[in-house]
């Protein structure tokens, strides 16, 4: 082992010594799915998709969380607002596409929320909530609100609402419905919350989980997926109003990771919460499957998401890992795309990837929420968008090849790296899936039958 790759017993030891937090305050994927924030990859609600969720606490306690929904371009927030959670409750939502009646922005197409879950979210219009333009006019003239019909979107626990206070007992669910009128009131002018937020309120406890689902009814087509729920996230309650940006994912408190590698633990001391958590999100390369089989009409799709990047590339100097800072319109980062066929064949897609790079360049993400879609040799652009990704790279198969295959992602780790207080982690935070789509047209006399599977990414967690 190298001598920067201490154990989680050593540096525990040296935690104790030198007063640093604990490992046992660190930020960590949980592997088993439960924690106190949760990263949902990807929401869609174009090419006639809804984008259904659902957050589940499995405590006994009231929870608040804050629901961050965030623009694919540039995680511009384009919604948020407060849950406050009975024991043991579920709330759920779901997106689908709207006409923006805003200001300028009015005929574009935009994203909206609904709900019709009982728990309370003050200030909520449960009925419909177009999504809002006020973070994405911050980058005009690139500011229309078709930015907000996909993206991806954060969950966050701000803290446990004291089972003493008359503000949990008006959020426990009697009868099936709480007392939201007293919620609300807590942030009206004048009330508890309004004038001070941490009253009644201890640190998050974790225990959360969720998961989305894409569906097209018309068509018969659904597919689903669990969030990435990150432990030990905050140390600290952090409960605000229903319309602040904060917390953020980057809000993770202290500003410790825990990675795990190859049977290891590995703990850093980093600058800032947006460091911490991206270091237990980092890959130098990520694996996965693609299919188009033309004999059912096979279609597949992998999405991208890097859930950090806008606290890396939104100031004026890009924060490592990430190498370029966003100029309100792109901010990318070179990868290399190799594909092996069924039977060995492989290629490295340059002129195979559209759109095509400079001569002599790897292609680019240069989004946050980003879709690359696998089509035959010479087919047509966009036709495997199955999800309607509008930061959408095209890659052809391999020329006489096989319809199906597996691929790799390979991030520059002389270029995109992190330096932590003991490690050096390769590549770029990096969260999504494959999606794929078969149609059958006979599965019986008249009947069109559609299948759709997803896989999550696999990849090479790198440090040194």
């Amino acid at each position: 082992m190298k001598k920067n790759k201490l154990t989680t017993a050593v540096i525990a030891g040296l935690a104790g010594v030198a007063g640093v937090a604990t490992i046992g305050n660190a930020v960590h994927v949980n592997p088993e799915g439960t924690g106190q924030a949760l990263i949902y990859p990807y929401y869609s609600v174009n090419n006639g998709l809804n984008t259904t969720y659902s957050v589940v606490n499995t405590t006994d306690q009231v929870k608040a969380v804050k629901v961050r929904f965030l623009e694919g371009q540039h995680s511009r927030e384009v919604l948020d607002f407060n849950v406050y959670l009975s024991p043991f409750d579920v709330w759920t939502g779901v997106l689908g596409m709207t006409t923006s009646s805003i200001g300028s922005h009015s005929g574009e197409d935009a994203g909206a929320h609904a709900s019709f879950d009982a728990s309370c979210a003050p200030l909520l219009n449960k009925a419909g909530q177009q999504f809002l333009p006020y973070e994405i006019d911050l980058d005009a003239p690139n500011n229309n609100m078709s930015r907000s019909t996909d993206g991806h979107f954060e969950v966050l626990e701000m803290g446990v609402v004291d089972s003493l206070s008359p503000l949990a007992a008006a959020a426990i669910h009697v009868g099936g419905v709480p007392n939201c009128a007293a919620i609300d009131a807590a942030w009206g002018a004048g009330g508890t919350w309004d004038i001070a937020p941490a009253t009644y309120m201890l640190p998050p406890t974790g225990g959360l989980f969720g998961g989305a689902s894409l569906i097209d009814v018309a068509n018969g087509f659904n597919v689903s997926y669990d969030a990435i729920a990150l432990d030990s996230w905050s140390a600290t309650a952090q409960h605000t109003d229903p319309g602040s940006l904060t917390p953020s994912i980057a809000s993770a408190n202290p500003s410790v990771s825990n990675v795990f590698v190859n049977g290891a633990t590995l703990t850093d001391v980093w600058g800032n919460g947006a460091q911490a958590v991206s270091a237990t999100l980092m890959r130098q390369e990520v694996y996965n499957e693609y299919n188009f089989e033309a004999g059912v009409e096979g279609k597949s799709a992998w999405v991208v998401t890097f859930p950090t990047k806008f606290h890396h590339v939104n100031p004026a100097v890009p924060v490592a890992p990430f190498t370029m800072s966003w100029d309100g319109d792109v901010a990318c980062e070179e990868f290399a795309l190799k594909k092996w066929d069924r039977e060995e064949r492989t290629e490295v897609s340059f002129g195979t990837i559209s759109p095509q790079p400079p001569e002599g360049d790897n292609p680019s993400f240069c989004y946050e929420a980003n879709t690359l879609e696998f089509i035959a040799p010479g087919g047509v652009v966009g036709d495997s968008n199955i999800l309607g990704g509008r930061n959408l790279i095209s890659v052809q198969g391999i020329n006489g090849g096989t319809e199906n295959g597996w691929a790799r992602i390979q991030y520059d780790g002389t270029v995109n790296f992190m330096i932590g207080s003991s490690n050096t982690y390769q590549g770029l935070p990096t969260a999504g899936f494959m999606v794929y789509r078969f149609t059958n047209t006979a599965a019986a006399p008249g009947v069109l039958a559609q299948y759709g599977g997803l896989f999550n990414h696999k990849g090479l967690v790198s440090s040194n």
